[in-house]
């Protein structure tokens, strides 16, 4: 019997019982008992669990008699829920005595030898042994690692998962009718093994029907079919269904999406497809505000039209402004292709003054991404055109035609809040002088972040950030090639990109060069509320004989909200014996 409905008899049983006992106006009632259990932890842990006399501790005015007929189910009770933990021989005793005006339950548990697997009898039936080398092959494939194997412990939990991990394995590719047709554990108390007989029929070998499509009316079909790569008369794989779906659901088109197939029972057994959608809206509007010590308060306003031209083209365009920087973007995004590459054409006018640097930048390209499970990688070929002021006097006008290539890796246990896990991007890419370039270049970058829970409770928090400009002259290299630091998320207890090339007015020019790391302890205080002590350490310069770290250490506070984590640092900057604040939240509307 599985152990849920074990559990549930033993609950029910209990239930029923303590009526009749409750109703008694003659027995006594009692507050409290104690319990002294005598039994292996791993038993006494289970036991104190689901036992009726441990779970009514806690209640007033309990009958004695009451208790007294838990007591004497006790054994009964035990010995049924260690058997589903591979103990089918124990001896138990249970008695309760009165002390004064309490009562103490002894229990007294010796589980016995624990039932080990004899023999496992697996047997396939069905059109799967009109295949012998698939069948073979499928049969090495279950005996690789099974939860339950010859010699190996029983237990309840492990005969479930055997049983629903070997079907798994037959429903996941050609017999999507499989089913269990036989299932026995036999049980020899006294020679304290079992054995196991499986025997799963396959069904019939099904592949691929038509595709059909349901609930497309303001978009065209076509976006949707053309992300169906299922071609009819291919076997039947499960994994390929799920990640069409994912792949549906990604799309700004679709709200949600259901892929499934409908087997029919008759030859040539086709599997057709039946993918039902509840479409996303054809515009969406968005407003944010927020604020932030690097730049300011900021306010942000986005459009998105998920139908350019009745092809499924997404539009998008976003305007910012930012206490410190301004920008404008459009873009314009194309359905996800056959080989799974996706493109958009975009353009951007930014500005900003930031460190006495008045910068406007003009750029356009287009970019070619492709997302593989938890890997993004993108190729993208841009022109950009900056005016970049110093107030000096001097005004340079870098351009460049780029191509870049960027590979970002997540494995995170959670977006929004990551315990464990990493983060990690990697960038390579240049322009040369002789191609509607001011100056050949080649910039590679990096960052990492690694999240590693601490104790119970606490969080570390590690990053890494590096990058170089192999050029001659960094003055006819536009700013987005070059590196400065300082700042919220890069080296705090200093000025937002204050750490760079400084000249003599006090400007901060990027440099070619940059280093960054930070270490941080996370801890809950209340609720989603975390404190925080860090340590931060880096620079940008114009070389690496030039650069010189910069230490930063502070405390501070993150409240987890929904969206993401809010934070607020007070950092003290080590080089400039300075405290600063840096803060940083949003609000969306």
């Amino acid at each position: 019997m599985p152990l849920l409905l074990r559990i549930l008899c033993l609950c029910l049983s209990g239930m029923l019982l303590r009526p009749a006992f409750a109703s008694d106006s003659e027995s006594p009632k009692i507050n409290s008992y104690k319990i002294d259990i005598t039994a292996p932890g791993d038993v006494s842990d289970l036991l104190k669990s689901y036992l009726d006399i441990y779970k009514w501790r806690s209640q007033k005015n309990l009958a004695v008699d009451e208790l007294q007929a838990a007591v004497e189910r006790t054994p009964q009770d035990v010995t049924s829920l260690l058997s589903t933990e591979g103990y089918f021989k124990p001896e138990v005793n249970a008695r309760i005595a009165q002390e004064g005006d309490s009562y103490h339950v002894f229990v007294t548990v010796n589980p016995g030898p624990q039932v080990h697997v004899r023999k496992v009898d697996l047997r396939l039936t069905g059109a799967v042994n009109e295949d012998p080398v698939y069948r073979d092959a499928l049969l090495a494939r279950l005996k690789r690692k099974p939860p339950l194997a010859e010699g190996t412990v029983f237990t309840q939990s492990s005969w479930d998962l055997y049983k629903r991990a070997t079907l798994n394995v037959l429903l996941s590719r050609r017999y999507a009718g499989a089913r269990i047709t036989e299932s026995e554990a036999l049980v020899s108390p006294d020679d304290a093994v079992v054995d196991l007989t499986l025997v799963l029929d396959s069904g019939p070998y099904y592949h691929y029907g038509d595709v059909n499509i349901k609930g497309m009316q303001r978009y065209p079909e076509k976006i949707v079919r053309d992300q169906v790569h299922l071609a009819p008369g291919a076997e039947y794989r499960r994994f390929e269904l799920l990640n069409l779906q994912t792949n549906l659901q990604e799309m700004p088109q679709i709200g949600t999406a259901v892929v499934d197939a409908q087997l029919d029972n008759q030859p040539p057994y086709n599997a057709p497809i039946e993918i039902a959608v509840q479409e996303a809206p054809l515009q969406k509007l968005g407003l944010s505000a927020g604020y932030s010590t690097n730049t300011r308060y900021r306010g942000q306003l986005d459009y998105r039209y998920n139908n350019v031209a009745d092809m499924g083209w997404v539009s998008t365009t976003k305007a910012v402004y930012e206490g410190l920087e301004q920008s404008f973007n459009t873009e314009l995004a194309f359905p996800k292709q056959p080989d799974g590459y996706y493109h958009k054409i975009y353009f951007t006018g930014e500005h900003s003054i930031v460190q006495n640097l008045d910068t406007t930048t003009y750029k356009g390209g287009v970019s070619r991404t492709v997302n593989d499970r938890n890997i993004d990688r993108t190729l993208t070929l841009e022109y950009l055109s900056e005016r970049r002021d110093a107030g000096d006097g001097n005004i340079d006008r870098p351009h460049s035609l780029s191509l870049n290539y960027q590979w970002i890796r997540r494995d995170l246990d959670n977006q929004r809040d990551p315990h464990k896990g990493t983060i990690w991007q990697v960038e390579g890419g240049g322009a040369s002088g002789a191609l509607l370039s001011t100056q050949t270049f080649i910039r590679l970058y990096s960052k990492g972040a690694l999240y590693w829970p601490v104790g119970e409770e606490g969080i570390f928090i590690g990053r890494l950030e590096g990058g170089e400009n192999f050029s001659r002259n960094p003055a006819e290299v536009p700013t987005d090639w070059l590196f400065r630091a300082g700042g919220s998320g890069s080296v705090r207890g200093y000025d937002y990109q204050s750490l760079g090339v400084k000249a003599d007015d006090g400007t901060i020019n990027p440099g070619r060069v940059l280093a960054t790391s930070s270490i941080e302890y996370q801890h809950p205080v209340y609720k989603a509320w975390r404190g925080a002590v860090f340590a931060d350490y880096g620079d940008a310069a114009d070389t690496w004989q030039t650069w010189q770290g910069h230490t930063g250490v502070g405390v501070g506070a993150r409240w987890i909200s929904p969206v993401g984590s809010i934070g607020a640092d007070v950092a003290y900057g080590v080089t400039d014996a300075r405290w600063r604040f840096h803060f940083a939240m949003g609000l969306a509307f």
